[in-house]
């Protein structure tokens, strides 16, 4: 007996020693991760502004930026394009993670983190596949200066193409890109990417993506051309559509108004306000969503001289059979709302700090399931002959900040899902976490590029278009009336037929158009030939024939008094003064306008400033 208990001594202190052994050497095995960037050049796809420049590698030096713009660690970029870095590892190597650091000021300083990073990889620097898409969790805001690191973790996140791919990715190329704000500055200071040298066991190749712009097609409802008909309060009656209104936007009608070919294959009617002054955009109650659903059924209403529309065009195209696709705004149902009204006889608050976050939610998802229930029954009982209802459009042009957010919009597909429809949307160009529009299930999305609103340059609009191919989505062209009375948004106008062309969006997207409210309508009736040939142009871009249009203005020939201004005058307070012009372009396409003291002045018009000296 005491042999055996001796040798089983040994034989255990034998096994003991042995997993030891294996323990160390898998310990050993297994790479230790390090900061493969540090100290690694790079190449920026801008250059840093020269306030906060990029000298001796500032992104992978290993120094970190204090809470301080003036630290010579932070690198500055704003305006123009969305900034790619891209660092090359020399060689493939397994890697990680991927972290990027910035600095938020705001307003003091005019700084604010970027609303997104996305992280990428390739394995030559010309296709790239990307890793993650991250949306700012600090969010924007104003407050003491703070920072913020964007992270690609492999292990957590997987790669964005397919997330159940989680752990280190086998690359030799990775790429850092952040949007940029109209007027906040971006700094960035260091940028960390961990892995290994070699190919860990389990490391995967990234698959490029497909880069793109959405086409026409089963995604979006076979529409090729949304026109946004906004059909809301207007003090000037001007979101009551009638048949006139209606028939030059969903055809080409000659200068005598008769339809000619077809312009706009899909509508969609969004309202903003309701009579009460409560926005569509989280503020309006049950009685402004019945409001507007009563105002776009009636029998005489929106959608019944869409109808009547469609039919005579139909008829004078010899189609009678052509169906116009509709499509229909969902009212944002506000997180905020307290007293939304009673539906199905209960009474539903939007509030969390109300009712709690689930009840919130609940309720909310139930004002979307009546709204859906109300279409569907408004749709079928007014039985129209020459429309074909084929989707449903998100109001809100981002998705919410709040966590619920992502939850809402994909229990809000499943619905528009379920009855048979197409869920579309259209996110403003700094929308919180747009990228997401896949996983939440929108079929269709048009990025809007915001260019016509505000000055900025042309480049933007290459931007919003590279934008949506990197995110699949595709654009929306942007007008109103004001190119109709003002050089400067005409120009933007044609800035954006000409940059369709050169994008491709022309000829391969899937396009919305907004329009402010009758932009197309008064370009398509006017008797003034540089305003009808925007309405041409117009119909030429949606044909896919549009060329673009570079002409440079001609000068305009300036009298003041009689006597022809060569540079510029000097105006006398002593006798009266008018000034007239004149242009020597026989195009009929060129109009020359003046302003005196910020108010429009005609040509002829006497004016004595005797007295008035100083600047007009």
């Amino acid at each position: 007996m005491g042999l055996k208990i001796k040798w089983t001594a040994v034989v255990m202190t034998a096994v003991m020693m042995l997993s030891q052994i294996s323990a160390v050497q898998a310990e050993e095995a297994k790479p230790k991760e390090r900061n493969l960037a540090l100290g690694l050049n790079y190449t920026w796809s801008q250059a840093p502004e020269a306030a906060h420049p990029d000298t001796n590698r500032k992104l992978t030096d290993g120094k970190y930026g204090a809470l301080d713009m003036s630290d010579p660690a932070w690198v500055g970029h704003v305006q123009k394009k969305t900034r790619e870095v891209v660092f090359d590892l020399g060689e493939r190597k397994s890697i990680s993670k991927v972290k990027a650091h910035f600095l938020q000021d705001w307003p003091t300083n005019s700084i604010l983190v970027p609303l997104s990073v996305s992280m990428y990889a390739s394995d030559d620097s010309q296709n790239w596949g990307a890793l993650s898409h991250k949306a700012t969790q600090l969010l924007w805001g104003d407050g003491p200066p703070r920072q913020e690191t964007f992270e690609w973790d492999g292990s957590r996140d997987g790669i964005q193409s397919d997330k159940t791919v989680t752990g280190m990715v086998y690359t030799r190329y990775v790429k850092v890109t952040f949007p940029m704000h109209t007027r906040a500055w971006s700094l960035i200071d260091e940028v960390e990417i961990w892995g290994t040298d070699g190919k860990v066991a389990g490391a995967v190749t990234v698959p490029p993506d497909q880069v793109g712009f959405l086409k026409p097609g089963e995604a979006t409802a076979g529409i090729n051309h949304l026109g946004l008909l906004y059909n809301g309060h207007y003090k000037d009656n001007l979101g009551d559509w009638t048949k006139e209104r209606i028939i030059p936007n969903i055809s080409y009608v000659n200068q005598a108004g008769q339809p000619v070919d077809r312009l706009f294959d899909g509508v969609l009617f969004l309202g903003l306000t309701s009579p009460a002054g409560r926005g569509y955009d989280g503020k309006a109650n049950l009685e402004d969503w019945q409001w507007y659903l009563n105002k776009t059924f009636a029998a005489t209403g929106d959608m019944q001289q869409l109808n009547e529309a469609t039919k005579e065009v139909g008829a004078k195209l010899g189609q009678p059979d052509y169906k116009e696709k509709v499509v229909l705004m969902i009212p944002d149902p506000g997180e905020y709302l307290n007293d939304f009204g009673v539906v199905n006889g209960e009474s539903l608050s939007f509030n969390a700090s109300t009712v709690g976050e689930a009840k919130a939610f609940a309720n909310r998802e139930k004002a979307i399931q009546w709204w859906l229930d109300q279409v569907k029954q408004k749709w079928e009982a007014a039985r129209y002959s020459n429309l074909e209802l084929v989707g449903m459009y998100w109001l809100e042009e981002q998705i919410s900040t709040s966590a619920k957010g992502p939850d809402l919009l994909r229990s809000t597909s499943a619905k528009v899902h379920n009855n048979g429809l197409k869920f579309f949307w259209i996110p403003h160009f700094l929308a919180y976490k747009s990228f997401m529009w896949k996983d939440v299930g929108i079929d269709a999305v048009n990025f809007q590029p915001n260019y016509f609103f505000e000055e900025m340059g042309y480049d933007r609009l290459e931007d919003a278009a590279n934008t949506a191919k990197r995110y699949g989505m595709s654009n929306e062209l942007e007008f109103d009336d004001r190119m109709l009375t003002d050089s400067v948004f005409r120009d933007r106008y044609i800035d954006y037929l000409n940059s369709g062309v050169e994008t491709g969006l022309m000829q391969e997207g899937f396009k919305a158009y907004y329009q402010g409210n009758n932009a197309v309508y008064n370009t398509a009736v006017s008797a003034d030939p540089i305003n009808r040939v925007m309405y041409d142009w117009l119909y030429q871009f949606v044909k896919g024939t549009y060329v673009k249009n570079t002409a440079v203005a001609p000068e305009a020939e300036v009298q003041m008094n009689g006597k022809t201004i060569q540079n510029k005058a000097l105006v006398p307070d002593t006798e009266p003064v008018q000034f007239a012009w004149k242009s020597n372009d026989g195009s009929g396409l060129t109009k020359v306008t003046a302003t005196f003291d910020g108010k429009p002045y005609t040509a002829g018009t006497v004016m004595n400033l005797a007295g008035k000296l100083g600047k007009h």
